[in-house]
């Protein structure tokens, strides 16, 4: 049985928070406070019946650009334009380098666990719950809501160029797909006009209701009250 099963979406959003927060103002990382986040991460997906793998090749998308944060970080301390300058600037400043690529994969880490216990409309309703913006949570529910139409016709209009210009040269085809983005931007705005009238034809007033309610619970606090010893394990080991 998955204990995660009887915690509500809102103790499950809350506890990653938690955990990002926690992972954010310890940072920089030890190699012992990174290993325990990633175990304590993966030993929950074992528990939760999560796909390990998948969610951790999936935080490894964060690694390119925090990859490219970090290499550029020194530069900032380098006084003269000078090999040495550099060199010095990257010896001294390395741990920061490391910290700025670990502490955002381990928050990236935690966030896709909270996406193999949730699902989306489990996320929107906690957002909900918790009193976030408004119109943030519309927003989110709107994207998530037509992201597979967005999908939709970008493989119609990728099919397309290919279909009607398939020897096209590489600077040619980075031109037209300039132009697809404009004309997606436009078919997204007529869309999102139509999709309006039709919600407002239908006795739309601006908010969406709520079709459940769930109440937080004992589990779901003993859950928070775990994350948050945690949490302040890794300020105290810190």
């Amino acid at each position: 049985m998955n204990p995660f099963n009887s915690l509500t979406p809102q103790s499950k959003l809350l506890g990653a928070v938690i955990m990002v927060v926690g992972i954010v103002v310890s940072a920089p990382h030890t190699a012992f406070s990174a290993g325990a986040v990633v175990l304590l991460v993966s030993a929950l997906a074992i528990i939760a019946e999560a796909r390990i793998g998948q969610m951790l090749l999936r935080s490894l998308v964060v690694l390119p650009v925090a990859g490219m944060l970090s290499l550029f970080y020194p530069l900032r301390f380098v006084a003269e334009l000078t090999p040495a300058a550099f060199v010095t600037a990257y010896a001294t400043y390395w741990q920061p380098m490391l910290a700025l690529i670990v502490t955002p994969w381990l928050c990236v880490l935690v966030m896709m666990f909270l996406m193999e216990i949730c699902t989306q409309e489990d996320i929107l309703y906690a957002m909900e719950c918790l009193h976030l913006p408004h119109i943030l949570v519309l927003l989110l529910t709107f994207m998530f809501r037509y992201v597979d139409v967005m999908r939709y016709q970008l493989r119609a209009s990728r099919r397309a160029l290919v279909s009607r210009a398939p020897g096209l040269s590489a600077r040619r085809q980075v031109m037209l797909y300039g132009n697809l983005a404009g004309s997606m931007l436009i078919r997204a705005y007529d869309q999102g006009e139509r999709i309006h009238a039709a919600m407002l034809s239908r006795g739309y007033t601006g908010i969406l209701p709520r079709l459940r309610s769930e109440r937080m619970a004992v589990p779901d606090a003993i859950f928070l009250v775990c994350t948050i010893v945690f949490a302040c394990g890794l300020l105290l080991y810190h």
